[in-house]
């Protein structure tokens, strides 16, 4: 018997609903996974952002913490230099952990690179954080030492590290003349500021000795008389690294360079100029061995100020070679003077008092393949330095603070002296004629040179000894690193 129809529909309704529920269950249940994952993930990214926010502020109170620790080395240099005047090169020294009020803490180590020459440091400042991270930064710098002012030590190129630095011959006389004076010759490396300037406070505190003598071949010393000697530390030292490539190159500048810096040109004519060529004056007409002279030919030169009535230094005379009174106002003025052929400097008894300061540079004729001779004479005084190509005598009486470097063999030529290099003091006309010779290191005399004539541009501090402190220069070079 058929069912009815109302039953079937209804079987087939029960059916439908049935499978309905089976589908709609699993997706409920994969949405809350879905929602469940994404509230993870937001969460975990939530506190990776907190993590890195957290970590950047770290490593930015690390490196404040670096440069505190920098700060402190500086401020505190004159404590520390203790520790690196003593240090020997490729050795370190660890000024420890310091701890800062906010939990941060730096530390500082200067390693010294430099094999006992010119000092190159590098200070390495870590600073770490206090949080839980302890992020660590670096910074690093490249430090050097440099003079603590005038009289500290400068150098252009291998000049000047003695009295005398040489490549030559060397000769020196002092005797007894027939009428029973005569002089003596003091050669010294001892250092010593010149007279009045340590009191006019140009000086530093320091005196830095050198040696007396260096030369390319100590053999080439050819007379030491009794009445004269030399002394310093070493009094004599032989060094073959003063070639002719000592003399043609001055650090990154040659010797064109170095000549190119003269204000004051002494030619073999017998005239003298300014480098411009704006003043020219006739001295002497005495070919070829030209007398430039004190008294009414080297002396400080003045204008006045129209507006106030002030005595200036007349700086574009090329006879004014400053003053050595440290109350003129030529006592800062300090000519580059290039001397070429044969000058002779004299001064009193014969001519009046002749003073001069500055750096001479004596010229090479590359056409007629001579060098300039240069003669310090007659009780003339002069500080400073003479560097160059030819020969130089200092004799009868005459003043020398400061240092001379001389290339007298230049390209296997030498001058017509008997000696390329000579110093004497022998008196024959009068018993107090020459009493002393003077040739003396003054490391004040050679920096002044150097600062006063513009031309330390071209030079580089010298390696305070033991016991002169190093000073800190700042920073050649800067990095910082995360680790």
């Amino acid at each position: 018997m058929r069912e009815p129809r109302s039953a079937n529909l209804a079987r087939l309704e029960r059916r439908v609903s049935a499978d309905e529920g089976g589908f709609v269950l699993p997706v409920v249940v994969m949405g809350l996974l879905l929602m469940g994952t994404m509230t993870v993930a937001a969460l975990l990214t939530a506190d990776d952002e907190a993590r890195s926010g957290r970590a950047m502020r770290e490593a930015t109170g690390a490196f404040y913490a670096a440069e505190a620790g920098l700060n402190w080395v500086y401020a505190n240099w004159d404590t520390v230099k203790a520790d690196v005047d003593t240090l020997a090169g490729g050795s370190s020294v660890d000024l420890g952990w310091r701890t800062l009020d906010n939990g941060d803490s730096y530390r500082a180590v200067i390693h010294r690179w430099d094999e006992s020459g010119q000092p190159i440091y590098q200070l390495v400042v870590e600073g770490q954080s206090g949080g839980e991270l302890g992020s660590l930064r670096r910074l690093s710098y490249m430090l050097t030492s440099e003079p603590g002012g005038v009289g500290e030590g400068y150098m252009l190129g291998e000049c000047c590290d003695a009295a005398i630095t040489m490549k030559g011959t060397y000769g020196q006389r002092a005797r007894t003349d027939s009428l029973g004076g005569g002089g003596t010759i003091t050669h010294s490396g001892y250092d010593v500021h010149p007279p009045n300037w340590a009191d006019a406070g140009v000086c530093s505190d320091s005196l830095y000795d050198k040696p007396g003598l260096i030369m390319t071949d100590t053999t080439q010393i050819e007379r030491i008389d009794p009445r004269g000697g030399i002394e310093g530390v070493p009094p004599i030292m032989q060094d073959p690294g003063i070639n002719d490539a000592a003399f043609d190159t001055f650090g990154d500048y040659t010797w064109q360079d170095i000549k190119d810096q003269a204000t004051i040109i002494v030619g073999p004519d017998g005239y003298i100029q300014n480098a411009d060529g704006s003043v020219r004056i006739r001295f002497d007409d005495s070919l070829p061995s030209q007398k430039l002279k004190g008294g009414s030919h080297i002396g400080p030169r003045y204008t006045i100020d129209m507006m106030t009535g002030e005595l200036l230094c007349d700086t574009s005379h090329p006879m004014n070679w400053g003053s050595d009174d440290p109350n003129d106002p030529c006592f800062n003025h300090f000519p580059i003077i290039l001397m070429k052929g044969e000058v002779d400097m004299v001064g009193p008894p014969s001519y009046g008092d002749f003073y001069g300061q500055g750096i001479i540079i004596a010229d090479f004729d590359d056409v007629a393949r001579t060098g300039a001779e240069i003669e310090f004479e007659q009780n003339i005084r002069f500080r400073g330095i003479t560097m160059g190509k030819g020969c130089i005598e200092l004799q009868k009486g005459a003043q020398y603070y400061g240092a001379i470097f001389l290339d007298a063999t230049y390209d296997g030529i030498t001058c017509d002296k008997s000696y390329d290099m000579y110093e004497d003091c022998y008196g024959d006309q009068d018993p107090h004629y020459c009493r002393n010779t003077l040739m003396q290191w003054s490391q004040c005399a050679v920096d002044r040179a150097l600062v006063e004539s513009g031309l330390y541009e071209m030079a580089e501090p010298t390696v305070p000894p033991p016991g002169g402190g190093a000073v800190l220069l700042g920073s050649r070079s800067f990095g910082e690193a995360f680790r």
